[in-house]
């Protein structure tokens, strides 16, 4: 694609200065096209473009583009039509909204378009493409609807206009410093400047934050505006954390005031006193004095402190931290606990210069305009990794990780797999599974792949014993840290793995060879349409279990009750569940796995036995403590 001028002078040739934009929309074009769900009512490309099939040095980029150009929201009557030149530039001129005269050059013959144009094109698809990632990460979040992703990313499009304004180009000077939580508590802050947001975090949000602190993990950067020498500074990132900070230890402005008050109308009570040095105390005297039961509602809406968490799902675990829980932080003021490599006591972590440092950006010349700017570029430069990418990188060092990002089939295709992961080497047909998802419809974008592969081997193997219900990032988190944290794990062994990912590889296979049993009602559009999620996770987890119990027979019964299992996953009882959330969603997918079971006449307890045999656990006996009764569905 790459274009080169020769020098008259010197016979050198060099790039075309457009060939960097080029190769951007090129790239963008082919992550488009790999997406296999979409908003509503956005159309997904007929099939995947390579990036060096958009040859952007003639006509052919534009039925490239035309194939991808729902994701770039353009806002026209009629769609950019696959074929004919000048309707296709007319109508993406216009969605760029320029005019022919600032988009066309019609110096040369056929006109091209302007490098204005094609700057605006590359802005705008770049746009579309983090756009696109939001919402598939959306639609993997437990409880996202499909209508509300693609609300999120209507509302996404609506409030932003890529390309349409330029950032300031005035000088912005600013500092980086480090510093004690007591330095930002007891400075001069506004914490609502215009450009702020409201406040959004829950209490929970607020404890996490500080138990973080207490526990000596880093924050991100505070990042404040200073506006004039007597003026308080402006906050222009960071607010959520400074808020559950100055809270915490009972530092908010709009507390003391409110507290301050009450102190004058009720003189000689000690409640500013109390507010500062005993909280529960203050607590009853507010109570009695001002008639109001200081409820954790109310102590939000006042900015008064709160409680720490006080569970076990929080991060205050081992002796000094967990007699922490459920305490204000006047009753732990004198608590002795291990921060930045230091033993100090709680006060001292918030009130004194310690070696727990928080990172401070000051802006010391910049207006509000360029603040705004400043936002842009952190949200243009910003990657957000997805919890998949961050369990990658936190299971990096099991060789499961890498087993199941290469048979998943999202690992580097140049790679071989027994590199990536020596227990494949002697897995037959291991693109068995890549293949399947491909099938499925299921893309590559974003670790998809790799995740419902984590989601499907945490239902087998993971026995949860009775505990909560939980996410299904966290099921996946505490598969992967009980291999990782058990250096006896059966799937620590290399032998092992093999035996898995050949079970798993001939599961997908019967999976995916028998099409007929699985009703379009499992399927967005229909009969080779892509998959559900919830109903691939369940008939697959139903499958592998079949495998285990009956290995030797199991295709033969498949063939035997394919009318049967067609006729269950059509049936109401299968249909795809309205509700949402986390217990509905786990209820669903556990009468799927049983129900296949069970038509293909298998015993779930010798299938599980079966699966823990072979590898040292199984799941199906927690999986079926999620089937809820049917009033509670």
């Amino acid at each position: 694609m790459t274009e080169h001028i020769e020098h008259e002078d010197d016979g050198l040739e060099e790039e075309d200065p457009r060939a960097p934009l080029w190769e951007s929309i090129a790239n963008a074009i082919a992550t488009l096209s790999d997406a296999t769900d979409a908003p509503t009512g956005v159309r997904v490309a007929s099939s995947y473009i390579r990036s060096d099939e958009v040859d952007m040095t003639s006509d052919a980029w534009m039925p490239k583009l035309a194939q991808v150009q729902d994701w770039l929201n353009l806002g026209l009557s009629r769609r950019l039509p696959d074929a004919g030149r000048d309707a296709f530039l007319a109508g993406l001129i216009s969605g760029l909204e320029l005019d022919s005269a600032e988009a066309l050059d019609t110096s040369v013959s056929p006109s091209q378009i302007t490098p204005l144009a094609l700057e605006r094109l590359s802005q705008r698809i770049e746009f579309a493409v983090r756009l696109q990632k939001a919402f598939a990460e959306d639609m993997e979040s437990d409880g996202v609807t499909r209508a509300s992703a693609t609300s999120n990313w209507t509302n996404a499009w609506e409030e932003s206009d890529p390309g349409s304004d330029q950032l300031s180009t005035e000088p912005v000077t600013a500092t980086a410093d480090v510093v004690s939580i007591n330095e930002l508590t007891t400075s001069d802050l506004n914490l609502t400047p215009s450009y702020q947001r409201g406040d959004v975090w829950t209490t929970n949000d607020r404890q996490a934050l500080i138990e973080s602190v207490l526990r000596g993990i880093p924050l991100p950067s505070i990042i404040l505006r200073e506006v004039g020498p007597s003026d308080p500074h402006e906050v222009v990132d960071g607010k959520q954390r400074l808020t559950g900070l100055l809270r915490f230890v009972g530092s908010h402005p709009a507390a003391l005031e409110k507290v301050k008050a009450a102190d004058a109308r009720h003189p000689a009570k000690d409640l500013l006193k109390n507010f500062k040095e005993d909280y529960p105390r203050f607590k009853r005297a507010w109570k009695s004095l001002e008639g109001e039961n200081l409820t954790a509602a109310l102590e939000n809406d006042y900015y008064f402190p709160f409680k720490l968490r006080n569970n076990d799902s929080g991060g205050l675990k081992g002796p000094a931290l967990a007699a922490l829980q459920g305490k204000y932080y006047t009753q732990i003021l004198k608590n002795v606990i291990k921060v930045a490599g230091s033993e100090m006591t709680v006060e001292k972590l918030f009130t004194k210069t310690t070696a727990y440092k928080v990172p401070v950006i000051r802006y010391t010349q910049a207006d509000p305009r360029q603040i705004h700017d400043v936002f842009k570029l952190y949200n243009k430069q910003g990657v957000h990794l997805n919890a998949e990418e961050i369990r990658n990188a936190a299971f990096h060092e099991i060789e499961l990780t890498a087993a199941i990002l290469t048979a998943a089939g999202d690992a580097d295709p140049r790679v071989p797999a027994a590199n990536i992961a020596p227990s494949l080497a002697n897995v037959s047909d291991l693109k068995t599974i890549g293949d399947s998802f491909e099938g499925y419809g299921i893309g590559r974008a974003r670790y998809r792949r790799t995740k419902i592969l984590s989601w499907i081997l945490s239902l087998l193997l993971l026995d949860t014993e009775g505990q909560k219900v939980k996410s299904t990032a966290r099921q996946i988190d505490e598969f992967m840290t009980r291999v990782q944290d058990d250096k006896q794990d059966p799937l620590r062994d290399r032998q092992v793995l093999t035996d898995l990912f050949g079970w798993l590889t001939r599961a997908f296979d019967l999976h995916a060879r028998h099409p007929e049993v699985w009703s379009e009602k499992f399927m967005d559009g229909g009969k080779g349409a892509k998959w559900q999620e919830l109903q691939l996770v369940g008939s697959m987890v139903g499958v592998a279990f079949a495998l285990a119990a009956s290995p030797d027979d199991v295709e033969e019964r498949i063939v035997q009750k394919a009318n049967d299992i067609l006729a269950a996953t059509g049936s109401e009882e299968w249909e795809r569940i309205g509700n949402a959330q986390t217990k509905s969603q786990w209820d669903y997918i556990a009468r799927i796995a049983k129900g296949v079971l069970t038509l293909l006449d298998l015993d779930p307890s010798q299938a599980s036995e079966a699966v823990r045999d072979r590898f040292g656990s199984s799941g199906y006996k927690s999986l079926e403590k999620m089937i809820l009764p049917k009033k509670d569905r």
